[in-house]
């Protein structure tokens, strides 16, 4: 017999007798070949590689992929399942190999149902603890019944059935009781729904729907009654019908905000739970109420436009009016007329406030109510979406503004009124600061591309302007207060107004435009004009003041400044220029640019038309280098007239486009007239108004200074440095004009050459041609007093005008002195009495000290005495005298010989080599 049938009836014996003999065990051991020590140590082994197999669940999945399928069905028998698997003739290792498997299999198996076994551990004993609880009530259950049963036996022994009869009674009563009470229930019911119209039409929104929800309750207590069941529908439709009166107050409260009816209709949404839902739908109310209030607008001004324009017009363009209902807005826009284009976004303005307005209070309503709320989630999200219904509302508000600008030609507006419309725009910008902290970057750029459009035209308009008003100019003083400045024009009181909202408001900006009781618009100023500025002043000066005495010649008391009607329109040109600036800070440079080039034209115009005749000397470097920097950047010249013919330039350019022509002044007779002392009057309010110009530009300064970007203050503190600081510069070649024309020099030379200077004595008494010179200095200062009255002398004008004569009256006396080709000592000294006499008397006629240039005259006089070493050296070292003068000087000095005058004339004239 082999030995798996040996062990089939092994395993049949041990399923049948129990036990397995013990000659069978030790026959089986002796087949197999191996003794009870090897069949353990086979166990150990199989022990150690059970426990390696299951303590990787990686390895478990392994050995459970290699269960074979008959091991897992029930009807199968596992042994002999796997004898039935042994070939015919077996191995011993084969039979350890497979014992080994299946222990391992077997372990697996074993530790995977003891993991399952403990997982549900705890939910069999729970649910072993529900049937034993079920088992506890199951046995009351059981004890009622029995005590129920018994009781119900002793009333069915011991009551009579008159007894039971007075039961039944009671109980049909107390039916009864309940079906009238049911009955009132329903009839109220039926009556609720009259009761909450009245609530609506009372607008207590809050108590009609309270009604209903208790309505609604009650039906559904009695909904076992048909009649039931139609009242609920009934309170349903009621219900909707009252959602839709509160979304109509929720609209109304879009147009005019009411804390106590919008605090009802919350109070309904509350009772509803729909808060969420509702601030949904009033963000939906504000946009559908902004687009519909602004289109109703655009519509009023289109027919209004329409009107003005087609009057005296044929019937059917009036009929064109009546179809604006059908238009878009961005359509109504093209149609405003450019009249009623101001007014039409002040008001489009003023209405989208109100929204604003009326959004912020909702805002604010919901924030003082959310204080006291105990769950912070509902109020968090609330502020969650008004803040993003803001930013949404204000982007729409941006939407209608840009679309009204983009869609009208700024050319058409006058001056006044695009710096109304950039105020109204700034204005804008700044609510939607307040209202939801946007930088309103729509509205500026659209602004700023409007403004490029029109500031390009603008800015060489005015300079055109400006060169006609400088043709015309009669160089008249205009009347004006002695405390006159920029800041009393009317072009300049948005910065008072600036200055005063600035200082006042210590407050946080939001109170500006959303107080709690506001109810004035910000555009409402718009439309009303302010009465204008009595700026101008008396222009009087009393008679007493023209008195001759030397404290007139000088300013006194308070003195009115001097300026020009073009003056006056530079100045508010600069207000103009600077609201500009204000309102438009992208481009507020470049405006800067242009208001830099109306002053620098003015100073140019004022030099070329008095200022070109002077002695090229008095004018100083800095004046002559920007001077020419001007004519090179902005005056156009005959070459640059072709050049910017050909081309366009583009805007804030200094090339050819943006140059304009310099001013052709017919004032001949006046600055020819000796009596008029050659336009001196004119000359005087010309060179002051160009200095004022420059002082309301230095009072102007830090406000230029706050509305340009930090980096390009170092350019305009430049422009005050070289340009403004020379508008001083500029009286001395307007004046200098009038002492070299007014002192006839060639007579006073002739007068000198009479003189005899060939006297062998010592003179006491000076020439005659000093007094004459005196006494045209003291015409001279007479007849400035005359031609300037009534204006009060500047002090700096009376010390130029003495220092230019007098400037002359010292060369005038070098060239006379210069001209003597033969002289004594004594005609030196002649000259030095004449000097010194002149000095004297001109210390009596002017204040000025010091004298300019006393030393030359006196210097040419002293060099006579000098010998003829020192001589060449002194002619080495001077640089003031000219090359004739000199040498009219040697030869005086050498007049007694011939070899001196030789070798100074030699070394003259080497020096004179050197110096080229």
């Amino acid at each position: 017999m082999d030995l798996r049938q040996k062990v089939l009836d092994l395993l049949t014996l041990s399923k049948e007798g129990g036990d397995i003999p013990t000659s069978v065990s030790v026959s089986v051991e002796e087949q197999l070949g191996l003794s009870t020590a090897d069949i353990k140590n086979l166990d150990r082994d199989s022990l150690h590689v059970h426990q390696n197999a299951s303590s990787d669940p990686d390895s478990q999945q392994e050995v459970f992929d290699t269960i074979e399928a008959g091991f897992v069905d029930e009807n199968c028998n596992g042994g002999r399942y796997q004898l039935n698997k042994f070939p015919l003739v077996i191995d011993l290792n084969y039979i350890r190999h497979q014992r080994q498997i299946l222990g391992i299999q077997l372990s697996c198996v074993t530790n995977k149902l003891f993991s399952m076994i403990h997982q549900k551990q705890t939910h069999c004993a729970d649910e072993l603890c529900k049937v034993l609880e079920l088992q506890e009530n199951l046995d009351m259950a059981l004890d009622t019944c029995s005590n129920g049963r018994i009781n119900i036996n002793q009333a069915r022994n011991n009551l009579t059935t008159a007894s039971l009869g007075l039961l039944a009674h009671y109980r049909r009563q107390h039916h009864l009781i309940k079906i009238t009470k049911s009955l009132k229930t329903i009839q109220t019911l039926g009556k609720m729904n009259v009761r909450v119209q009245e609530l609506l039409g009372e607008q207590s929104y809050a108590a009609a729907i309270q009604l209903i929800v208790e309505g609604q309750h009650v039906a559904n207590t009695y909904k076992h009654f048909n009649c039931v069941a139609q009242l609920s529908s009934r309170l349903q439709d009621t219900m909707e019908l009252a959602e839709e009166q509160l979304d109509v107050g929720l609209s109304k409260s879009c147009k005019e905000f009411d804390s106590n009816q919008y605090g009802k209709l919350q109070s309904a949404f509350a009772l509803l739970g729909k808060q969420s839902a509702a601030l949904d739908q009033l963000n939906l109310h504000f946009a559908s109420g902004l687009h519909q209030q602004t289109l109703s607008l655009l519509q009023k001004y289109a027919e209004l436009s329409c009107s003005n324009l087609t009057s005296g017009i044929d019937a059917d363009n009036l009929k064109l009016s009546t179809e604006y209902h059908k238009l878009q807005f961005h359509e109504l826009c093209k149609c405003i007329n450019s009249k009623l284009y101001v007014a039409c976004l002040c008001e489009l303005s003023t209405c989208l406030w109100k929204i604003t307005v009326n959004y912020n209070q909702i805002h604010r309503w919901h924030t003082d109510h959310s204080k006291g709320e105990c769950d912070p989630v509902p109020a968090a999200l609330f502020e969650q979406k008004l803040q993003h219904g803001r930013t949404r509302l204000w982007q729409d508000v941006q939407i209608k503004i840009r679309t009204l600008l983009s869609s009208f030609d700024v050319w058409h507006l006058s001056t006044d009124e695009l710096l109304d419309m950039l105020d109204i725009v700034e204005t804008l910008v700044e609510m939607g600061k307040q209202f939801c902290q946007s930088n309103s970057e729509v509205l500026r750029e659209s602004v700023r591309q409007q403004s490029i459009n029109y500031f390009r035209g603008f800015h060489r308009g005015k300079l055109d302007e400006l060169r006609v008003f400088l043709e015309n100019e009669s160089w008249e003083q205009c009347p004006v207060r002695s405390n006159f400045n920029v800041f009393h024009l009317m072009e300049f009181r948005f910065l008072n107004q600036s200055k005063l909202s600035s200082s006042n408001s210590e407050a946080p900006s939001n109170e500006n435009f959303y107080l709690v009781d506001s109810v004035t618009s910000p555009f409402s100023s718009r439309a009303i004009s302010p009465p204008e500025e009595r700026f101008i002043g008396s222009s009087g000066i009393s008679d007493s003041s023209y008195e001759c005495n030397d404290d007139r010649k000088i300013e006194g008391g308070s003195v009115l400044p001097l300026l020009a009607n073009t003056t006056l329109s530079v100045l508010r040109l600069f207000g103009r220029y600077i609201h500009f600036m204000h309102l438009l800070k992208t481009i507020a440079f470049d405006v800067l640019i242009c208001l830099n080039q109306l002053f620098d034209y003015y100073l140019y115009a004022v030099h070329k038309i008095f200022g070109t005749s002077s002695p090229l000397d008095v004018t100083s470097p800095k004046l002559r280098a920007v001077l020419m920097k001007i004519e090179e950047t902005l005056i156009l010249t005959t070459t640059s007239e072709t050049v910017g013919s050909a081309e366009d330039t583009a805007a804030f350019s200094s090339s050819a486009g943006d140059k304009v022509s310099c001013p052709k002044v017919c004032l001949p007779l006046q600055l020819d007239h000796p009596n008029q002392l050659y336009g001196l009057k004119l000359r005087l309010i010309a060179a002051e108004s160009v200095i004022f110009l420059a002082r309301q530009l230095e009072l102007l300064r830090p406000n230029l200074l706050d509305l340009i970007p930090p980096s390009k203050e170092s350019l305009l503190n430049q422009f005050f440095s070289q340009t403004t600081s020379v508008a001083h510069d500029l009286r001395v070649p307007i004046f200098s004009v009038v002492a070299h024309r007014y002192l006839d020099s060639e007579h006073i030379i002739n007068m000198m050459s009479r003189v005899q200077w060939e006297v062998k004595e010592v003179m006491s008494q000076h020439s005659s041609y000093v007094d004459y010179i005196l006494q045209v200095l003291n015409d001279y200062d007479s007849s400035v007093l005359r031609v300037c009255y009534p204006h009060t002398l500047p002090a700096e004008i009376y010390n130029i005008l003495w220092d230019q004569i007098l400037r002359v009256c010292y060369h005038m006396l070098l060239d006379g002195f210069s001209a003597v080709r033969k002289c004594t000592n004594e005609g030196r000294a002649l000259m030095q009495l004449d000097l010194r006499h002149f000095q004297v008397k001109v210390e009596c006629l002017t204040r000025l000290r010091p004298f300019p240039d006393p030393s030359i005259v006196e210097t040419y006089i002293k060099a006579y005495y000098l010998p003829e070493n020192a001589l060449e050296k002194w002619i080495q070292e001077q640089t003031e005298y000219s090359p004739r003068q000199m040498m009219n000087l040697l030869q005086c000095v050498s007049q007694g010989s011939k070899k001196i005058r030789l070798n100074l004339t030699s070394f003259m004239e080497d020096l004179d080599l050197n110096r080229r």
